[in-house]
């Protein structure tokens, strides 16, 4: 009998409770072909794209039908390569640009099969937590040095990053938070100013700190009613760039912003992004991997759960302020 494995497959999409979407099965463990690389995943995170994937609103996980694996992210050591495949040794840490997990092949299982063109060394001073975040998170969008930046979840992962990313490139940035206790946790990150939403008057504030321009572009992840608080705070012919839905799938617009204010709202998601970046996409994922070994970019921790225990994980990384990010490791 072959060697088997631990895999979490979706075995039907539920969007009200994701945590019962999902089941924990033994499998194979599949044999690299011509060009490939077996590599064994150690740590994935759980990310928002992950959770409507087993909710089965993404559409980067379609697979053609269920059950199927899920799992964007993570990172892993080469297990052995097949025939005509040599760039990575065995025991080499990698990840993958991207995961097979648009076809159901993703990262919530203890072993994938990947060409070999896809994987990406990761580099001896990076930590495991930080290459398992490596590909969906790192994304910022373009922002004039010295002007204002609004971004909201601005404790998540990714809201860290902007921070991080802000600071790097001379951006100014204006970060939402839910709780006053991220306030100076954020701050000492270095963010340039931190406005807490239950606390303050999110449009009149951020007048007050951009001398009543508003920002120059924001940053929304959450959606439902905050969405046109944070159009209403964005200069006129600024941008607001939809990339989740953290609280819910809809949104709240006043039409005079748009029609009157020219403000635009525009969707971001990373696929498409790097697939218009054609030539330049390795040189864009190379960028990013050298910000996180440089630690112009540090991820944050977090709670760690066994691969078999899928379904707790999910419901933490629902629960609301929770801080960090959670993982499934083994």
């Amino acid at each position: 009998m072959g060697q088997t494995q631990e895999i979490v497959q979706v075995v039907e999409f539920n969007q009200e409770h994701p945590e019962q979407a999902v089941k924990v099965v033994e499998g194979p463990v599949p044999e690299p072909g011509q060009g490939e690389v077996l590599v064994r995943v150690q740590l994935r995170p759980v990310n928002p794209a992950d959770l409507f994937s087993v909710q089965g609103v993404y559409p980067g996980f379609k697979p053609e039908k269920l059950p199927a694996v899920p799992g964007l992210d993570g990172m892993g050591v080469v297990e052995r390569s097949g025939p005509g495949a040599s760039k990575f040794k065995p025991g080499q840490r990698v990840t993958a640009t991207p995961f097979d997990t648009a076809k159901g092949q993703g990262t919530w299982q203890q072993y994938v099969v990947l060409p070999e063109e896809k994987l990406m060394a990761v580099p001896h001073k990076l930590s495991d937590e930080a290459a398992a975040q490596f590909f969906v998170n790192p994304a910022s969008a373009w922002v004039p040095k010295g002007e204002w930046l609004l971004s909201n979840a601005a404790s998540s992962a990714l809201g860290r990053m902007v921070i991080q990313l802000g600071k790097h490139y001379g951006v100014r940035t204006i970060n939402l938070v839910r709780s006053s206790h991220h306030v100076e946790d954020l701050k000492q990150l270095g963010a340039d100013e931190v406005v807490v939403t239950t606390e303050e008057d999110l449009v009149e504030r951020v007048k007050e700190i951009t001398g009543g321009k508003g920002a120059y572009a924001a940053l929304e992840c959450v959606g439902g009613d905050i969405t046109e608080k944070v159009v209403q705070a964005t200069r006129n012919g600024g941008t607001v760039f939809i990339y989740g839905a953290m609280a819910a799938f809809s949104i709240t617009v006043c039409i005079p912003d748009l029609l009157f204010r020219d403000v635009t709202l525009r969707g971001f998601w990373l696929n498409p992004y790097l697939l218009k970046a054609g030539e330049r996409r390795g040189k864009i994922l190379e960028e990013v991997m050298q910000l996180l070994a440089d630690g112009v970019i540090e991820t944050s921790g977090g709670q760690h759960f066994p691969l078999d225990q899928v379904a707790d994980a999910i419901q933490e990384t629902q629960t609301p302020q929770r801080g960090g990010k959670c993982f499934l490791e083994g």
